[in-house]
């Protein structure tokens, strides 16, 4: 490996590193507060909101983001003549999956003050959703220190209002409210930084061109579409099946598994450009790369699972308090599928980043099915624990098929 690419990776991971530790510091922070204020009912209510429009947001991209900064990556060029129209298609859909949002949102079974905060949750996103674009063209320049900047200030802005917010009022509203300002903020900045970086670039509406781009993209947005629902679903079902409550004590438990997955947050995002754009020059390389990536990720996922199953009593009992006890055993098994959420954030990136993204995308289809159908008997059966168990045996299975499927695919 290249002297100057290896300390260009340890730029951007320690860039990386950086904000995704702060950041996460100061979200769990905040989700901390928010469970020792509103209990296991409000955080519930909270985490059914976002992932709800998180799931509900699968229309505003057809994998775009992915395939622009893979050409990007490969070829600065991209950026005159296959940037603006991608960049129109994107606005384009970003405001079609608000409709589509705000539709939905009427028939849920939900009261009306909740309808309206995914609606005010989802018209923040039109913005976050065409940030993302951006972000990918940094990405694509091998720079990350701007997206850490932009993430530690909408953490520190979180964490400043919405504590106060917690403390003082109690109110689910008021904290929703300051957390869209301090997201406009974030992906304002995400959008100037972009432009600083790669130079300003105007959005061109071609419709007959959109259908090119999105027969190239549509494997990403199928392999988004699946993770999503194979990482997100657990926490809409479990809130529709069986309520708020249960859904925060699923949620505490798994507030420790996201701070475990800062690991795989800093080593995924620095690796990808740089596999994308060796795998034709210089394969012996990517295959490095990729095998020293998965032994640490294994090594470092399998000491934070232990963390997890070992220690959760204690975990549980300084950050969230006795109100979220039920959470301690949700604890243990979904400290299982920590190793395999890291190797399969890897596995997942060097399949797309090296043409074999419908190869993946087949195997997490797949898992996105197996989850659905877990979830729904598991949670019937077993409540929270159910919705646990369900994501190892997902997890898992993604890991043993996926790095059958990419040692093959290195090999060849």
């Amino acid at each position: 490996m290249a002297k100057s690419l290896k300390w260009k990776l340890i730029e951007n991971a320690g860039w990386l590193f950086v904000a995704e530790l702060l950041s996460r510091v100061l979200a769990y922070g905040i989700i901390v507060v928010m469970g020792r204020t509103l209990g296991p009912e409000g955080l519930g209510l909270y985490s059914f909101i976002f992932y709800y429009v998180g799931i509900l947001g699968i229309f505003s991209d057809f994998g775009i983001n992915f395939y622009i900064t893979k050409e990007v990556s490969k070829d600065k060029n991209r950026l005159h003549d296959l940037v603006p129209v991608a960049l129109g298609l994107k606005i384009f859909l970003a405001f079609l999956n608000f409709i589509i949002l705000a539709v939905v949102t009427f028939f849920l079974p939900k009261p009306l003050w909740v309808k309206l905060l995914i609606l005010a949750v989802g018209a923040e996103a039109v913005l976050y959703w065409v940030s993302l674009f951006f972000s990918g063209i940094m990405y694509a320049h091998e720079v990350t220190k701007y997206e850490s900047i932009v993430r530690i200030a909408e953490r520190v802005w979180a964490f400043a209002t919405g504590v106060p917010i917690l403390y003082h009022l109690r109110s689910l509203k008021a904290f929703v409210g300051a957390l869209i300002v301090g997201y406009a903020i974030r992906d304002s900045m995400r959008i100037y930084f972009t432009v600083k970086l790669a130079g300003f670039v105007r959005p061109e509406f071609r419709p007959r061109e959109w259908l090119g781009i999105i027969r190239k993209s549509y494997p990403f947005w199928l392999i988004n579409l699946f993770t999503m629902i194979y990482y997100q679903t657990d926490v809409v079902m479990l809130n529709l099946l069986r309520g708020n409550y249960e859904t925060g004590i699923y949620r505490g438990a798994y507030m420790f598994v996201q701070v475990a997955l800062l690991i795989p947050g800093i080593v995924i995002p620095t690796i990808l450009p740089p596999m994308a754009r060796l795998w034709e020059e210089n394969k012996g390389t990517v295959r490095v790369l990729f095998n020293k990536a998965y032994l640490a990720l294994l090594g470092l996922g399998i000491l934070g699972a232990g963390g997890l199953v070992v220690f959760p009593n204690l975990l549980i009992s300084i950050f969230l308090g006795s109100k979220f006890l039920p959470s301690i055993p949700v604890l243990k098994i979904l400290g299982i599928a920590v190793p395999f959420m890291f190797l399969n954030s890897l596995i997942g990136s060097l399949m797309n980043a090296t043409g074999k993204e419908l190869e993946f995308t087949k195997i997490v289809g797949f898992t996105a099915l197996l989850n659905v159908v877990l979830n729904y008997i598991l949670i019937m059966k077993y409540g929270v624990s159910g919705a646990a168990t369900a994501t190892v045996i997902s997890q898992a299975f993604v890991t043993i098929v996926g790095s059958y499927k990419a040692y093959q695919h290195l090999k060849a």
